[in-house]
Order: structure tokens, then C-alpha cells, then sequence
């Protein structure tokens, strides 16, 4: 078709006489693009407003987060500002009222108790067997080595994560290498990885390793917590 030429659009309706209009092939397509043009804008209209009302409710998390915090500080303040006032006045019976106050403080954070059933963690669905489990000093990082035995017919294949477990029960996840902790064995593995130690934690303050053994499908076939005086070779 040539830019000149017309398109026919006969309309029909019952009691009523047929009409028909011509209308150039330009103007068609303009109207064709057009309402491509428009449903694209639309598109990305509804996308827009959907990502901007994610924004808006992680902000709104962040903030509540952060008024959270804020209030925590300002209590926190407060009574930093009353203990200073206390010591300003020289008084003996207030500031021994605040050191009997620290005293109790003191007993009942000592009294607190750890739950020994979350920190020695443990699973076994019989798939997968962990033995000759030891760690060692490494510059200033530990060395894992512990050998994995294929417990089931074909080929199994996983990852291991590495957790260190603190004398206060805190769980944190040990940094590794990753190509020594995946695994796809039909038999058995040797895993030698090195393990970073996390800022601000000494090994003193490690109470024990747990090692999480996962599938392909990230089920948790093998679960187990190693106190480190027991795995810790000099």
C-alpha cells in the first residue's frame, strides 16, 4: 500500500442504512501505535507504583526499626543521666542505693540460664556419615578437615554451612571456601576448607562448631554441634 491509499470501514446496523468511511492507512497505523504506546506507558505505570510501594513499606520497617532503637537510647540516656546526678550529690545513702541496685543487676544477669537443647542441635536422616572431624589454628583463621561417607545408593551431592556457636549460645556463620564445601560424591569426600574468623570474636570466645549438611534441594539431611575442646588439634 502507498501512503495514499485508503482503507474501507463499512459499518452495519439492523433499521438502519449501511455507512461507510475511508480512512487512510497513516491514520490506521497512527491509531495502531498509539494504542501499543498506551499499554506500554500502562505497563510500566503499574510497575513503577508497584516497586515504588515496595520502597515504601521496607522504609516504613526501617523507620519503625530506628524509632525503636531511638527510644531504647533516650531510656538508656536517661538513666545514665540520673546516675550522674546521683554522683554529683554526694550522697551516701543514694549512691549506696546505686551500687546495691548494680549488685542485683550484676547477680541477675549471672543467674541467666542457657538452653542446652538449642545449642547441641542435632539430625541425622542416615544419609550421609561425618567422621575424623578436627580444626586447627591457620594464621588468623581455623582449617576444617573431616571426611563425608556417601551413606545411600547413586550419587549424593549438597552443600555443608559451618556455624560457630559462642560461649553465650550466639549462633554465627563461619565464612569457608566454597568449592571444599559443596560436594557430589558416590562414596566418600575429603573436606579441607579454611575458616575466617568472624570480627570481633576470638577463638577463647567459641564454644563449639555445628556443621549443617544440605541436599540439592536444600533439606537438611545431617545436623551435628562439636564441642571444640573436642575437635581442636594443637
Amino acid at each position: 500500500m502507498s501512503k495514499d491509499d485508503k482503507l474501507n470501514l463499512i459499518i452495519m446496523r439492523d433499521d438502519s442504512r449501511v455507512r461507510r468511511y475511508r480512512v487512510r492507512v497513516s491514520w490506521f497505523r497512527f491509531f495502531l501505535y498509539a494504542q501499543i504506546v498506551l499499554i506500554l506507558a500502562a505497563g510500566l505505570g503499574a510497575y513503577g507504583g508497584f516497586t515504588y510501594w515496595i520502597k515504601k513499606l521496607e522504609l516504613i520497617q526501617a523507620n519503625a526499626a530506628l524509632r525503636e532503637n531511638i527510644s531504647e537510647m533516650q531510656i538508656h540516656l536517661e538513666r545514665l543521666q540520673n546516675i550522674e546526678k546521683i554522683l554529683k550529690t554526694n550522697d551516701p545513702e543514694e549512691i549506696q542505693a546505686l551500687f546495691r541496685l548494680g549488685t542485683r543487676e550484676k547477680h541477675a544477669l549471672a543467674q541467666q540460664t542457657v538452653d542446652l537443647q538449642e545449642v547441641f542441635v542435632a539430625k541425622d536422616l542416615q544419609m550421609i556419615r561425618v567422621s575424623n572431624l578436627q580444626l586447627r589454628r591457620a594464621g588468623d583463621g581455623l582449617r576444617l578437615n573431616f571426611e563425608l561417607n556417601n551413606l545411600v545408593k547413586g550419587t549424593l551431592a549438597g552443600t555443608t554451612s559451618v556455624y560457630y556457636v559462642a560461649r553465650d549460645a550466639t549462633v554465627i556463620q563461619a565464612q569457608g571456601e566454597e568449592n571444599e564445601l559443596s560436594f557430589e560424591i558416590q562414596r566418600f569426600r575429603r573436606v579441607n576448607s579454611m575458616l575466617q574468623m568472624p570480627s570481633g570474636i576470638i577463638l577463647e570466645d567459641i564454644f563449639a562448631l555445628r556443621l549443617v549438611i544440605a541436599n540439592n534441594e536444600g533439606k537438611s539431611i545431617f545436623i551435628q554441634t562439636y564441642p571444640l575442646v573436642n575437635i581442636l588439634a594443637s
